[in-house]
């Protein structure tokens, strides 16, 4: 009994002494290798927020250390991540634009890392393999982190129009569609957790016609089987899970209903229906509050160092995620539960009767999709005013926050948009699929954006369009 006793004792110590040089050895790294705060954006009364003009920041995520990637944050004099560009142009020279959110920011990558400017490599250079020193194209990055679609299409009005690009390329993820109707963002609620501000300006159709696009298309059969779930839950705390084959069933049979017919009527439609674009009504609060932050937390500047925490705390959170992670490989029902869960915090009706009345804290799912598609249609009028070219970049099957099926959904109705509407249309998410199944990774584990193999594939899915799409002849002058 003594020996085993001591035995325990022996292995207990070991496994202290290894937890501890662990430990300490964590805590080195992450003194030499800190994470940085910064308030990189300036408020915006016309777009909501933009990048700090003219500014250098050091990027290493949101993590209290740096975990991933540590990268510079340099911008323009507009304010974008972007080198200095002059609104006259040579006469051999074309340009292109991308638009969109941190995806298009790229601050998880270098630079040159970044997917506009691999695209105007590629295009430089003839092929992503060669190279060159000629530049006749310009791509510009007007990405803009935690934008929506209406926020793109007025930096598209206030800032892209003066430059007059042949091609914008319109980058689009699950998180894209619900901001339209968001009004608040996290750049607020990260200065203060109080303060959930109208920082957005928000795209409302006017008139009373979504009755009528409901009549051309819904998803009714997937509004029942969130309530029926919904009452399950209710009586017993529980649902039955679906099977992996029923729900991609259900998926299908959705997916089904749209259809060229109806995406032509629910376009036509929208044509007719007014809109505008009221806020951000709590400017001057954002810009207060923002000020008040420099001036107390940050010394006046807008960056600073993150405070240390005990690396094992970090290293214990990082185990248990691991270990979730494990059992959802074994347990295939625990991801079915997830996605569930999911489906009914996001789209349970909160009215069982009402079935597209939306949930306690999301609209309802239809009415977001015609919105944007709304905001979409006036962008590309926009843009076919001064002689571009609007491309959509669809990431939204690759992105899924809310649920496999109202992603697919989106992403479904999105490309048969873009048919009958003769925009252009790159289904981003099939290369990005393709790259995970095969075993490679697209995106940083923790931070969730694109990594270096990510933001390539993102560029040369473009430049791959742009040569199906006749480059030579769609960008001469």
């Amino acid at each position: 009994m003594v020996k085993i006793l001591k035995i325990l004792l022996a292995q207990i110590l070991t496994l202290v002494i290894f937890l501890i040089i662990i430990a300490v050895a964590g805590q080195i790294y992450t003194f030499s290798n800190p994470s940085y705060e910064n308030l990189d954006v300036i408020p915006d009364r016309q777009i909501g927020w933009r990048l700090v003009p003219d500014s250098l920041f050091t990027y290493t995520g949101t993590h209290w250390y740096k975990r991933e990637f540590k990268t510079q944050i340099k911008t323009n004099s507009l304010g974008f991540r972007d080198k200095e560009r002059t609104i006259e142009k040579q006469k051999n020279l074309t340009r292109l634009v991308v638009i969109g959110d941190s995806f298009v920011v790229a601050r998880e990558v270098p630079f040159d890392k970044t997917p506009s400017q691999l695209l105007e490599r590629y295009l430089n250079e003839g092929k992503p393999e060669s190279s060159s020193k000629n530049s006749t194209y310009e791509v510009l990055n007007f990405g803009v982190t935690g934008f929506s679609i209406p926020q793109s299409l007025l930096t598209n009005r206030v800032y892209v129009k003066g430059f007059s690009p042949r091609y914008v390329f319109l980058f689009i993820f699950e998180d894209t569609f619900w901001r339209a109707i968001s009004f608040s963002h996290a750049i607020t609620s990260t200065m203060n957790q109080n303060k959930q501000l109208h920082i957005r300006p928000t795209f409302n159709l006017q008139g009373n016609q979504f009755l009528s696009l409901l009549k051309i298309l819904n998803f009714r059969k997937f509004h029942q089987f969130l309530v029926l779930k919904q009452l399950e839950k209710s009586k017993s705390n529980s649902f039955t899970l679906p099977l992996e084959k029923e729900y991609v069933e259900l998926i299908e049979q959705q997916r089904s209903l749209i259809t060229k017919d109806k995406i032509t009527k629910i376009s036509k439609k929208l044509q007719e229906v007014a809109w505008e674009i009221s806020g951000p009504n709590d400017f001057g609060k954002f810009v207060s509050l923002q000020n008040q932050v420099i001036n107390s937390k940050f010394n006046g500047q807008r960056t600073k160092q993150r405070e240390q925490k005990p690396f094992i705390l970090d290293l214990w959170q990082k185990l248990s995620s691991s270990f979730q992670i494990l059992r959802r490989t074994f347990k295939p029902e625990l991801k079915m539960k997830d996605e569930m869960e999911k489906l009914l915090s996001v789209f349970a009706p909160k009215r069982p009767r009402d079935l597209f009345d939306g949930s306690n804290n999301f609209p309802n799912f239809e009415k977001t999709v015609f919105v944007n598609l709304k905001a979409i249609e006036v962008m590309r009028n926009d843009i076919d005013s001064y002689g571009g070219n609007l491309v959509i970049v669809d990431s939204i099957p690759n992105r899924i926050q809310k649920g496999r099926l109202p992603a697919n959904l989106s992403s479904t109705i999105l490309e048969y948009y873009c048919s009958v509407n003769n925009i252009g249309y790159i289904p981003l998410y099939k290369d990005l699929n393709l790259a995970n199944s095969s075993g490679k990774k697209t995106s940083w584990s923790f931070d969730g954006h694109f990594n270096e193999l990510g933001t390539k594939i993102f560029a040369e899915a473009m430049y791959r369009w742009l040569q199906n799409n006749g480059t030579d002849r769609a960008l001469s002058n």
